[in-house]
């Protein structure tokens, strides 16, 4: 039997039947052979998983394994399946509508091996379909502890992507991953992150990640709310690390990116107020004067006022955002 591969790219197929091929050509054309392709078919109701089979078949040079849930399962749970049938040294995920850098594999390679890094988290770009880039996922470049990378993550200076980290596979196993949720990102890196012991961030953009109109990211999506049970799990995994500032941390996440996040976007993407009132209400029910005097506290004068107009009531708060803010 061959020795097992450095790296498992764990590839959940769903509903990406136009972007695949170009997804797989981006993996199979790397530079680097160190690595396995670990596809799961999450019951995608077109031709994603089907043509995800047949063009690996099509090709010898990279080892892979083709998976199909008899269900759907999600994205998190899908992702774990995958690293259960994986043989590597680390795990990487990629989502099936984006496509990586030609050096990608080499590179994370050559960083982990350097630094004995449990984590490696390389730079991403946001682009259109025209292939304008509408921003970049930066990191800095350093070597530092999970600690501090979850930190990082609170302090909202370090994004929790899992698509733009390189995970050994041991550590990814023994974490939970929250299934039903959406945003469980967060969950799964602060995790990661919590149990390693050094991580490297390195600056290189090696990741595309696609900017679509009919994507989940960018319609209305009522699930929004599962933020609040995501922070819940991130206080919980987090409360017995020692961070320096954990509460002003935590709260920095939780309310000023967490609640602000599902109120904002909320406002801006549901069609009608009708759809957004029962979330906004939601919203306003958790908050608190000591939440507001708290982002005024943050140095973030201007949401703590328009999150006031939240609490006052909902329909100002929407009215408001519709018309003038952006989040």
């Amino acid at each position: 039997m061959p020795a097992p591969p450095k790296i498992s790219v764990l590839l959940p197929v769903y509903k990406v039947e136009p972007y695949i091929e170009e997804c797989l050509d981006s993996l199979l054309s790397q530079t680097s052979i160190d690595f396995e392709i670990i596809a799961v078919d999450d019951s995608s109701p077109d031709r994603s998983g089907e043509m995800t089979s047949r063009i690996l078949a099509q090709q010898s040079r990279i080892p892979w394994k083709f998976i199909k849930n008899r269900e759907n399962k999600g994205l998190a749970e899908t992702r774990k399946i995958a690293a259960q049938a994986a043989r590597g040294e680390y795990v990487l995920c990629v989502d099936s509508d984006d496509h990586v850098h030609r050096d990608l594999i080499r590179r994370v390679i050559a960083e982990a091996d350097t630094h004995h890094a449990d984590v490696v988290i390389f730079a991403a770009e946001n682009i259109s379909p025209e292939g304008t880039i509408n921003y970049r996922v930066e990191t800095g470049d350093a070597i530092i502890s999970g600690v501090e990378a979850v930190e990082r993550i609170l302090d909202l200076s370090l994004q929790a992507y899992c698509f733009n980290k390189l995970v050994r596979r041991s550590i990814f196993l023994a974490i939970e991953h929250p299934t039903g949720l959406i945003y469980e990102d967060i969950c799964v890196s602060v995790q990661t992150l919590g149990k390693s012991e050094i991580v490297r961030l390195m600056p290189d953009t090696l990741y595309s990640y696609m900017y679509r109109e009919s994507g989940i990211s960018t319609r209305f999506n009522p699930n929004i709310v599962d933020l609040f049970a995501i922070m819940d799990r991130v206080e919980k995994s987090t409360e017995s690390l020692p961070i320096r500032n954990y509460r002003r941390l935590l709260f920095r996440l939780k309310y000023i990116y967490g609640y602000r996040t599902i109120a904002f976007q909320t406002a801006i993407k549901a069609p009608t107020y009708r759809l957004a009132k029962p979330i906004l209400c939601s919203v306003a029910d958790k908050l608190r004067l000591a939440h507001l005097v708290g982002m005024y506290s943050d140095h973030r004068p201007k949401l703590s006022i328009v999150m006031a107009m939240l609490k006052i009531h909902p329909w100002i708060f929407y009215c408001f955002v519709r018309r003038f803010g952006r989040g």
